[in-house]
């Protein structure tokens, strides 16, 4: 396959290639027709200035491993199977800025206008990317490459199939499926889920605003079973499994075998410890597509809604309902919003801007008791400090747990979550684990624990299909403190720890009316990181964290200080 190839001592910082990759996607591809104020055209690449203060291009890597895609909850990030690139489809974009938050290259950035993800297409259609056909020295050039996933699938054909048997369609099992399927081209490979579609729980938000349907919630593409060859069993939900007779039982009677299992549950939601929570009629949840149907049909009617929490779910029911013109209240029992992902400082951004929406916004209490008529219909909530809020309907956004009803007393180790090993084996022999249901070992911590984000999800799925096809892989560990969001226009990425653990912590901010910026370190380690506004170089300063990369150094310029060219891998020759 063919790939950029990077001289950094070749480029003498002229810029050309940026203004060719501006010109090669504006309206007329032309530099006369090329609109400055337009700001869809920006460029796709970037020429940074080293510690030396000498240039260097830096372009998109197409990785074959690529974080973007791994990340990417709306399967607008693909890998192109003709090409081997990696590529956007922007009319799937979710905006969520996964993508942004995963690139350590720094080289996808949002569509100024806050539409869309907007990264490196290779130039497709023209004979080479427009960035190497106007680089005067040569410091970019094209040329082939060794495709690594040549030779993968092409398998003698064995004699008896290998029955591999997937519980759960989100992230976590269609990844194992894709890797198996992969490694595999000749085992019988059968996914069941509860749910009757395959879509992604992280777009429910745009349900309930409208902004899709429920057919533009698939990540995976219509085709993706037949043209993998994979068996989907839809609307089906494990009971029970029986390990030593190796099969799998439904509630609605059907049953089936395996010889490799992998449980992929995910999690389901924690109601909140509140007095009549559980008995009212209008009291949702919101993790199914079932859950955002239920709430939009009663917000018709009833158009007073309290949300319990104030976290990521929370914030983002509160966005869609505005939409949809319901009056919102959030309850948050920490002292500020999003405690998990951001500051103080970060989260009064967004306090301000919920509130400038006409969203009410309480933090610092909690729910105490919800009051019902005699037909268990929601009348109102009141709070610790003997505060009453009337309501018509509550979501309870209070946090997750994994979900194991199915596997009660079938001998499998279980802490919070599932038990695994580094290659998401569970304590039953050919019985995986990868996702929300499962334990890992968490990087920024050292601590084994719960990793329930999309990007962990897909990295156990794949690592345990893999395993199950007889490979030896191992998973490095699992950085689950990343976040990417966005709430009425505002975008935020943060990384680790919102707030030092102690006075021995050192932190950096840079603050403006646009943008806060934030990194806390200890001897030359960074632990955290916020970008809200701008998120250049969000993507390379989780690299610094995830890899633990000294930078004692650059201590009290880190947010000045560009490392991105020296993460860069392969394909780049230093001269």
């Amino acid at each position: 396959m063919k790939a950029i190839v990077i001289r950094p001592g070749l480029c003498k910082g002229c810029k050309n290639c940026q203004f060719a990759c501006m010109v090669a996607h504006s309206e007329g591809k032309s530099p006369y027709f090329l609109d400055l104020t337009d700001q869809g055209n920006q460029p796709r690449n970037t020429v940074l200035l080293g510690y030396d203060g000498a240039p260097s291009p830096l372009t998109c890597r197409h990785c074959q491993e690529a974080p973007c895609v791994i990340s990417c909850p709306s399967g607008a990030m693909y890998r192109d199977s003709d090409s081997g690139l990696v590529l956007h489809n922007q009319e799937q974009c979710a905006g969520c800025w996964m993508c942004v938050m995963s690139c350590p290259y720094d080289l996808i950035s949002p569509d100024s206008r806050g539409r869309a993800a907007v990264k490196c297409d290779f130039c497709i259609g023209n004979e080479q990317p427009y960035c190497v056909e106007n680089c005067p020295t040569g410091a970019l050039s094209i040329e082939e490459i060794e495709d690594s996933t040549e030779g993968i699938g092409t398998e003698e054909r064995k004699e008896e199939k290998t029955r591999y048997l997937i519980i759960g369609a989100s992230a976590a099992g269609l990844a194992c499926a894709a890797a198996i399927r992969r490694e595999d081209p000749w085992g019988q490979v059968t996914v069941i889920a509860e749910d009757s579609l395959v879509y992604s729980r992280c777009l429910l938000k745009d349900i309930i605003s409208g902004a899709r349907n429920k057919e533009q919630l698939n990540f995976i593409g219509e085709n993706f079973f037949d043209d993998q060859g994979i068996e989907f069993i839809p609307g089906k939900k494990v009971t029970a499994v029986d390990p030593r007779q190796k099969m799998v039982f439904t509630l609605d009677g059907w049953k089936t075998t395996y010889d490799k299992l992998l449980i992929a549950t995910g999690a389901k939601p924690v109601l909140p410890p509140v007095e009549n929570l559980a008995s009212g009629r209008q009291v949702f949840v919101l993790r199914s597509l079932e859950d955002a149907e239920g709430i939009i049909d009663s917000v018709e009617t009833n158009k007073r809604v309290i949300i319990l929490g104030g976290g990521l779910v929370g914030l983002e029911a509160a966005e869609a309902l505005v939409a949809k013109g319901v009056r919102v209240t959030v309850i948050e029992q920490a002292e500020h919003l999003l405690p998990l992902q951001l500051d103080s400082y970060a989260s009064s951004r967004y306090a301000e801007l919920f509130r400038s929406h006409g969203v009410g916004i309480i933090t610092g209490q909690r729910a105490d008791k919800i009051q019902l008529d005699e037909d268990s219909n929601v009348l109102g909530v009141e709070l610790d400090d003997k505060g009453y809020l009337p309501c018509d309907l509550i979501i309870a956004a209070a946090g997750v747990k994994p979900e194991i009803s199915s596997l009660s007393d079938i001998g499998i180790a279980v802490n919070k979550g599932i038990i695994v090993d580094q290659q998401m084996r569970t304590t039953i022999p050919d019985v995986y684990a990868a996702g929300d249901v499962c334990e890992t070992l968490e990087t920024l911590t050292g601590k084994v624990s719960l990793t329930p984000i999309w990007p962990a999800a897909v990295q156990q799925g794949e690592v345990a299909g893999l395993n199950m096809v007889g490979k030896d892989v191992e998973l490095v560990g699992t950085f689950a403190y990343q976040n990417a969001m966005s709430f009425f226009g505002l975008p935020t990425i943060s990384f680790g720890w919102p707030e030092p653990p102690d006075d021995s912590y050192q932190v950096e901010t840079d603050v403006s009316p646009d943008y806060y910026q934030k990194v806390i370190y200890k001897k030359g380690r960074l632990v955290g990181a916020i970008f809200q506004g701008d998120l250049s170089g969000a993507g390379t300063f989780g690299t610094l964290i995830k890899k633990r990369i000294d930078t004692s150094k650059y201590q009290g310029k880190l947010l000045s200080t560009n490392y991105t060219y020296y993460l860069s891998p392969e394909l780049v020759i230093r001269d």
